[in-house]
């Protein structure tokens, strides 16, 4: 399509970040929109949550407050000598947290009322409602009335009752009766603040509802508003559940007539839904703003690609315009054209094998012979491919790295030494019949009795003075060494691994090995609750026998100790030397801790008896079981084996006095 390779580069690689760019893009755009809404639903229903939590807190305490008020001396002293002005006195103390306070006779007669600190009119008879009835049934409990008019303060109202009764003289000591205006509850949640147009909507059963939104500004005050149940313009239904615990936690839903984000919860006792509303509008500027954001990256994200694309397709062309350029200029007669190596690549060699060919040129005159000697000096694979894209020559090189010899080659296509691959397959060689260049690419050369030669294999077109594609040349370099190198090299660092885990002198796992495997396979016992054990060893008298034998003969008794435990535990088992003379065992659903020690025992008596030497091959175990309902780390059971192997220790140095 373009006749400039470094246009096609650009365009292509441009076009494909364009459109790699655009869908993570998308992907990423909804993806956070997604995460933004789960979030703001999450935030929204623990702000409910939290407000009804909030709710339930400050009425118990107001309830504890109503409690230790009805067990004053005043309040008892009153029942008894009815001294009017001292209970007033008392009870106008807790005006600031019940504007009315009452006390109610065994009639069900309010006596006294307080209200903001003065006494009021006692005009109220409360015999037959049931605030009286259901707080005599149950004595000395404070009790919430939800959802009852108060007219003394002209607004809705909690009314928290508690009969007192004195069990030691039996008798009835009155009924305190308190108000909490609806006002006071919402103010208990003046602290709790979520966004800037966001507020809290509350709804008692009978539909009045409270409102507390942010102030406009830090200085002013949290604004709170009462509407009535005839007020109210809101969706009744959407706020008076009617199963309460089939309502939904979270909704999007008209509030008010705004288009709105709403998370309720619900409040059994006092039947009130606790709601968190957050307009839609600005979830959306929350959007705008993420969406400029991906705008801006989006565009320098674009930009550096583009950069990054002109740059590297630069460097892919340039060294290919030079060679063109000294190409054409040696088709002219010139043979003085000699190109500078700047990389040590495939297309480096290949200029630096053109600066041979040049020199060769430049002493003798051009002949079909001589080219064939540059071909067959070359220790790189050549092929040239006819315009059919059989194998028309080929160097030396390619012979003695195939196998074949020229004439089983000739007239043979290219994918006959070629294993198809995935790497095969990748290599775009369609491109070459269009004039393009192939280079990089890492394939497979079968040789003549069916051995693979990894290569990397490069590839230009031939063209006439026309610009016609007469052929092919192919540039093949042999990387088995490169490759077994590799190969040699991953070996290496596996056995480095291996050895950094393994004690030298038994060949059993480390202590490093060790406390890494028993970690994985507690983790794995504490999951499926398994029956792991881990025994601890030390060699008794190991110390003797370097000092008293040699410290061959101690090595010896470190050996011997390392087959025993071998020959006693099974595959499964986990067997390391720790360190000097102690060796452990974590066991896997072995059958019993006494059945483990026995067999031990057995096996070290029956060494012990075969084996002529000047010692006696003895272990001091401790065994500990992992318990999976109370997990302990290796290093805890470690600690426990050792100590139980010290006891043991100690016992057969006493047994041996």
């Amino acid at each position: 399509m373009f006749r400039s390779l470094k246009i096609t580069l650009l365009l292509s690689h441009t076009g494909i970040i364009l459109l790699t760019n655009l869908l993570l893009a998308n992907v990423s755009y909804f993806y956070l929109i997604n995460t933004l809404e789960k979030s703001q639903k999450q935030h929204l229903e623990f702000i409910a949550s939290h407000a009804a939590q909030t709710i339930s807190n400050y009425l118990k305490n107001k309830a504890d407050l109503l409690e230790r008020i009805s067990g004053g001396q005043e309040v008892i002293n009153y029942s008894i000598n009815f001294r009017e002005a001292a209970l007033a006195s008392y009870l106008a103390g807790f005006y600031s947290s019940f504007p009315n306070l009452s006390y109610i006779n065994a009639q069900g007669i309010e006596e006294l009322r307080v209200t903001d600190g003065e006494i009021a009119q006692n005009v109220a008879d409360y015999s037959n409602t049931p605030l009286f009835t259901k707080s005599l049934a149950h004595p000395n409990k404070v009790l919430i009335f939800p959802d009852e008019s108060n007219q003394r303060i002209k607004e809705p109202a909690l009314q928290l009752a508690i009969a007192k009764h004195q069990y030691f003289e039996d008798r009835f000591a009155g009924l305190l009766l308190g108000s909490l205006p609806y006002r006071k509850v919402a103010e208990s949640l003046a602290d709790i603040s979520f966004s800037a147009t966001g507020y809290l909507l509350l709804r008692d059963r009978l539909g009045n509802s409270m409102t507390i939104s942010q102030p406009s500004s830090p200085a002013a005050a949290v604004q709170i508003s009462i509407s009535p149940v005839e007020k109210e313009k809101t969706d009744p239904g959407l706020f008076v559940p009617q199963k309460p615990d089939r309502m939904p936690s979270f909704q999007r839903t008209t509030v008010r007539g705004i288009d709105s984000f709403v998370a309720a919860t619900f409040i059994p006792e006092l039947q009130w839904t606790v709601m968190g509303v957050l307009p839609h509008e600005e979830f959306m500027q929350q959007v705008k703003k993420l969406r400029i954001g991906f705008i801006i990256l989006f565009v320098i994200f674009f930009a550096l690609a583009s950069l990054l694309s002109y740059i590297l397709s630069n460097g892919i062309t340039m060294p290919l315009a030079r060679l063109t350029r000294a190409a054409r200029a040696i088709a002219q007669g010139n043979l003085n054209e000699i190109i500078e190596i700047r990389s040590q690549d495939e297309i480096g060699k290949l200029i630096g094998s053109f600066n041979t060919m040049t020199r060769n040129l430049q002493e003798t005159t051009i002949s079909r012979d001589y080219f064939n000697t540059i071909l067959s000096s070359m220790q790189e694979s050549l092929i040239v491919l006819g315009r059919d894209g059989r194998i028309e020559t080929i160097n030396n090189s390619t012979i003695v790295m195939l196998g074949y010899e020229k004439h089983e080659l000739t007239g043979k296509p290219l994918e006959f030494i070629l294993k198809k691959d995935e790497a095969a397959a990748r290599c775009p060689f369609s491109n070459l019949d269009e004039g393009e260049i192939l280079r990089e690419c890492e394939l497979i050369y079968l040789t003549k009795w069916g051995r693979e030669i990894p290569v990397h294999f490069s590839a230009s077109p031939m063209k006439n003075s026309k610009g016609e594609i007469y052929g092919i040349v192919c540039l093949a370099i042999n990387i088995s060494r490169r490759k077994k190198m590799e190969t040699a090299l991953r070996q290496s660092e596996a056995k480095l691994r291996e050895i950094a885990i393994t004690d030298e002198l038994t060949s059993l796992v480390n202590r490093r090995g060790f406390m890494t495997m028993a970690t994985k396979q507690l983790q794995v016992a504490k999951r499926q609750e398994g029956n792991v054990f881990l025994m601890y060893a030390d060699v008794d008298n190991l110390k003797w026998v370097n000092d008293h034998l040699g410290h061959h003969a101690g090595d010896q008794v470190l050996m011997e100790t390392a087959d025993l435990l071998r020959s006693t535990f099974r595959d499964s088992d986990t067997i390391a030397r720790l360190g000097g003379d102690e060796f452990a065992v974590l066991l896997i659903d072995p059958a019993d801790e006494k059945t483990v020690i026995g067999r031990l025992e057995e096996n070290l008596r029956a060494r012990n008896s075969g084996e002529q030497r000047s010692y006696e091959l003895s272990l001091s175990i401790g065994v500990v079981r992992y318990d999976p309902e109370h997990p302990s780390s290796i290093e805890e059971l470690m600690n426990r084996a050792d100590n139980m192997m010290y006891e043991c220790k100690q016992q057969k140095k006493q047994r041996g006095r």
